[in-house]
């Protein structure tokens, strides 16, 4: 699913008025569409709570009170066009204007004279107070968002900076539900940023494709559930100005899962190999192995620091693991050649977790990059251990490097800050550069081809934020790139099961006191859902 930003959905909006569609009939299919997800919604969720004593549906309805909110630019006008159809559909609609009539102009301006023409009520908010408005919202049972739209810069001013605290407030203490038009109010439509303020919303009813500040923190945890609706948009023109950014969705999911066949045995299912643990960060390996067995992967290997390896040999009966020269608990530069050998013997190497990061490991990752070239993931101790990134350009194979905020930082020189506030293009800009895949972790994990291409996941949740998760993540992408699959492609997948099966972990056992194990258990359920033929 397409992802756009204010600036290439305002291209949308052009391309589509200049070949031949008003500009008024494209706010009326948004405000239709507005109007039909909020009537549903109120059918499904609302009318019995609120007018439980009424047996007639036309009669509760007649009862249901919404107040629409409206700005003065376009986001405004699909407030006013929705709030005259919904009156059609038999609701008492009272409208808050948060600036003057005369201030509207072009199609915004004829909707408001519509509903001047339908005897709409309405109130300028200039003519009321706070403490009238919140006694309206208060009294209201559903408030409709329309007061600003995607692109706004800079903070919230003017009335509008006085409203939006006030819908909040009835939210918090009246437990009112909002639908948003388009983005939450005071949401930055590129960036997700809060411009000082912004509205919380229940639901948003967004045009045409996702926009990214409703899946960029924070402004996901503002947007509540989103509905992209239809307004008469040609997905072509979408996908061009989309500048190849989508959302992946459990429909991606299920196109890319690697097929099973019946007589494969555990050599067509991969031969992975992973380059792993230090003293003291032994279940950094065992969490990534076991990911990866979970996954799919055929024969799993673990290649680590020999003191390592006698304590983690036996804690995974499924695992085979390859005792390698260490100093200090820290594999040892003259294990580079073992190294070297065995990854003649495997589909992919993964390198980092737990590693450690010492003078040692730094040239034995600098001599993987210059002598390999069968499939690389790098995480965690190996990104740390590169010192040059250069030799990711000149590496011989496909590499995929799965940063978190602070590991990115450290590679470009960068604040973490800098880093969140651009994850989307430094990622992209990444993978562009140096010729690499990237998963860059966090809310809303970016991951990006040396292409161009961009996906942006929505699946996770705040428990997994918890030592180890990223290793799971590891051993998932390093089985579906050993099964075959495309890089970029498993890269995706991976991180939308990984989200996925944590989703499913917080259900069963709460977001408090999620394991890493716990997201791996949950892996089988997963690939169920996905439908993957074992």
């Amino acid at each position: 699913m397409y992802v756009l930003t204010p600036e290439s959905m305002g291209k949308c909006d052009q391309e589509t008025i200049e070949a031949g569609i008003p500009e008024i009939l494209l706010m009326e299919a948004a405000a239709r569409e507005t109007a039909e997800f909020a009537d549903r919604i109120i059918k499904e969720k609302l009318l019995n709570n609120v007018n439980y004593y009424q047996k007639s549906e036309k009669k509760k309805i007649k009862n249901f009170k919404i107040t629409i909110l409206v700005g003065k630019g376009n986001n405004g006008g699909d407030g006013l066009a929705a709030a005259r159809i919904l009156t059609s559909k038999g609701y008492q609609v009272e409208i808050i204007l948060a600036a003057a009539g005369d201030e509207l102009s072009g199609v915004n301006k004829k909707n408001y004279e519509l509903c001047l023409y339908h005897n709409l009520e309405y109130y300028q908010y200039d003519e009321l107070n706070s403490r009238r408005l919140l006694s309206k919202l208060k009294h209201s049972n559903f408030i409709i968002d329309a007061l600003l739209g995607t692109g706004i810069t800079g903070e919230v001013r003017g009335n509008i900076k006085e409203i939006i605290p006030l819908i909040n407030q009835v939210v918090k203490e009246y437990g009112k539900k909002v639908l948003a038009v388009d983005i939450p109010s005071g949401i930055n439509g590129k960036d997700g940023s809060v411009a000082g303020r912004a509205v919380k919303a229940d639901y948003t009813v967004t045009m045409a494709a996702y926009k990214r500040g409703l899946l960029l923190y924070p402004g996901s945890d503002y947007a509540g559930r989103v509905e992209v609706v239809d307004i008469g948009i040609k997905e072509d023109v979408i996908a061009k100005n989309s500048k190849d950014l989508k959302l992946f969705t459990q429909s991606d999911a299920q196109i890319l899962l690697p097929l099973r066949k019946n007589d494969g045995h555990k050599g067509t299912f991969g031969k992975i190999a992973f380059l792993a643990g230090s003293r003291g960060m032994g279940g950094a390996p065992l969490l990534s192995t076991e990911a990866a067995l979970r996954s799919g992967s055929g024969l799993v290997y673990l290649l680590t620091a020999a003191e390592v390896e006698a304590v983690v040999a036996n804690q995974l009966k499924e695992l085979l693991s390859i005792p390698l020269a260490s100093s200090d608990g820290i594999i040892a530069e003259k294990s580079l050649e073992k190294i070297l050998d065995f990854s003649s013997k495997v589909d992919l190497l993964a390198a980092g977790p737990g590693l450690g990061n010492n003078e040692a490991t730094q040239k034995v990752i600098r001599g993987i990059l210059e002598n390999l070239s069968l499939p690389l993931v790098l995480d965690a101790d190996a990104l740390n251990s590169i010192k040059n990134l250069d030799l990711l350009k000149k590496y011989g194979g496909e590499i995929l490097i799965t940063p978190h905020p602070g590991e990115m930082a450290r590679l470009l020189d960068k604040s973490i800050t800098e880093i969140n506030q651009n994850r989307i293009e430094i990622a992209r800009d990444f993978a562009k550069k140096y010729k690499v895949n990237v998963i860059l972790k966090g809310a809303a994990t970016v991951t990006a081809a040396a292409d161009g291409r961009v996906y942006l996941n929505h699946t996770g949740t705040n428990g997994m934020a918890t030592a180890g998760s990223g290793d799971v993540l590891t051993g998932i992408v390093s089985a579906l790139i050993g099964q075959g699959m495309p890089m970029f492609d498993a890269a995706a997948l991976a991180v939308y099961v990984h989200g996925r099966s944590g989703e499913l972990a917080a259900e069963q056992k709460s977001d408090f006191g999620l394991k890493s194990g716990d997201i791996i258990d949950f892996l089988p359920e997963v690939w169920k859902l996905l439908k993957i033929k074992y």
